[in-house]
């Protein structure tokens, strides 16, 4: 746990709190302790709400920047696990505008009906109410590394601190919550996902029904320097779900005020109001273009391509990825035509420069222009091998074989990052006709044999291997 979440979490620890709930939870189950585990939580916390399928409302959001005020009403749609359908209201530049999102990836549908697809979205407006339905869903680990950090004492009672770790965007700091162990309340929680930077919700006050239960509560939200940011009022509208009715934060871009109103639970709503048929089609084709090229299967890998830009034109990496399956099968032109149109339309997609100035420097069709291609994708993404690689061979092809030791030696620093073992052994057996050139045969060899401990199987390298041996 680095410095300054543990500084957070003593600061937390001395404050004085009452008990909460943030993930729609008022438990009544009476485990010890001792009989506490992860997966029991978890499973409780599900259940509490179980029994609510869906639920649709409308959510209103005004939002002020920089003095101007805008205001944004949707009609959300909700069911479970992950499920959400979005028919924006107002205003009416958003007006007949839909969103589909299914877990992170999501369809948007223009009033047109044209549609863009996206493999990870943020639906703005959304931030808070996904952070109170976190633990409502069944799969909860499937999507969430959780752990018991550390075990204290809050309240007179013993608190868990569970780190949470998003499995599917790993490089997200771990949210954290305080959970007690007579009800299983989260006492308070630490996030980035309602400011977008590091955030303490923190209970300030509850108010209490006639049967004992909590009908609402405010959260306060308060920033690492200790500043208060906003409240939310979150309120019981069924048993055992919480939502958060009312909004009131300050960003780093303005304030936010939201609205949830005319909720209504349980509405029988399928699972086809969450599926827009051209966009499923397109993911599928991708998923079997992908397998394809990975096989070599390169006219099979260029026809799924092919689809793919007819169902979404601007999909600059089937686009891209196409341009490479014309290459394999020897349709130069066209691969570069179709790069070409990448960059065109899509001036800062590294990929295509990659792509393309990689064909050029190849095919000895531009050299010149290959090695600037290339130099743009290494300065744009210096960190990534496959383009330094590329580049290497590109100073290959033009005859400087000092630069091209250099810039594949440097891309093979980082090993780690290839994004699989065939680009890794492309880069070895590119430094091995380097070193071949230069007359370092012993050199050569050894990076055949490297490449080939990536790719055993590949009949090219054990011939080159062969023959430098033979001479």
């Amino acid at each position: 746990m680095n410095t300054r979440r543990q500084c957070l979490i003593r600061k937390i620890v001395k404050a004085s709190v009452i008990a909460i709930s943030l993930s729609l939870l008022l438990g009544t189950w009476h485990i010890s302790a001792e009989e506490l585990t992860v997966e029991g939580l978890l499973k409780q916390m599900s259940l509490a709400s179980a029994h609510v399928k869906d639920f649709e409302c409308i959510l209103e959001s005004v939002y002020e920047r920089n003095g101007v005020s805008e205001t944004i009403v949707m009609k959300l749609t909700y069911k479970r696990p992950d499920k959400y359908s979005i028919n924006y209201l107002a205003p009416e530049s958003y007006e007949g505008t839909q969103v589909v999102q299914q877990g992170i990836t999501g369809v948007v549908v223009n009033k047109d009906g044209s549609w863009k697809a996206y493999d990870s979205l943020t639906v703005q407006g959304l931030e808070t109410l996904k952070f109170m339905l976190r633990f409502a869903r069944d799969d909860v680990q499937r999507h969430y590394n959780v752990t018991i950090s550390d075990k204290v004492s809050m309240e007179d009672r013993i608190a868990y601190v569970l780190v949470a770790d998003n499995l599917q965007a790993p490089q997200k700091e771990s949210e954290v919550f305080w959970i007690d162990n007579v009800r299983y309340l989260i006492l308070q929680a630490e996030t980035n996902d309602i400011l977008g930077e590091r955030t303490l919700l923190k209970l300030k006050k509850a108010n209490v029904g006639s049967k004992g239960s909590w009908d609402s509560y405010v959260l306060s939200v308060i920033d690492l320097k200790g500043d208060l940011r906003g409240e939310i009022t979150v309120t019981q509208v069924e048993r055992g779900l919480y939502l958060p009715t009312q909004v009131n934060l300050i960003t780093s871009y303005g304030s936010l005020s939201q609205v949830m109103k005319d909720i209504k639970l349980n509405t029988g709503v399928k699972d086809d109001a969450f599926v827009i048929e051209e966009a499923e089609e397109m993911r599928a084709k991708l998923k079997e273009a992908e397998s394809a090229y990975s096989k070599g299967r390169f006219d099979k890998a260029l026809a799924a391509y092919k689809r793919v830009i007819e169902l979404d034109p601007e999909n600059f990496y089937a686009r891209s990825n196409m341009g490479l399956c014309y290459w394999h099968t020897g349709d130069t032109d066209n691969a570069i035509l179709a790069l070409e149109t990448v960059l065109a339309q899509a001036p800062s997609y590294l990929p295509a420069y990659n792509n393309l100035g990689f064909i050029l420097a190849d095919s000895e069709r531009d050299i010149k222009r290959a090695i600037t291609l290339l130099e743009t994708a290494v300065h744009g993404d210096p960190a990534n091998p496959v383009y330094m690689d590329s580049l290497g061979w590109a100073y290959f092809r033009s005859g400087d074989l000092e630069e091209a030791e250099l810039t594949i030696r440097r891309a093979l620093l980082f090993d780690n990052l290839f994004p699989d073992k065939k680009a890794l052994s492309t880069a070895h057996y590119h430094l091995a006709m380097v070193y071949e050139a230069m007359g370092r045969k012993e050199d050569a060899i050894a990076e055949l044999q490297e490449a080939l401990k990536e790719e055993p199987l590949n009949s090219k390298y054990r011939s080159e291997l062969s023959r430098l041996r033979k001479n």
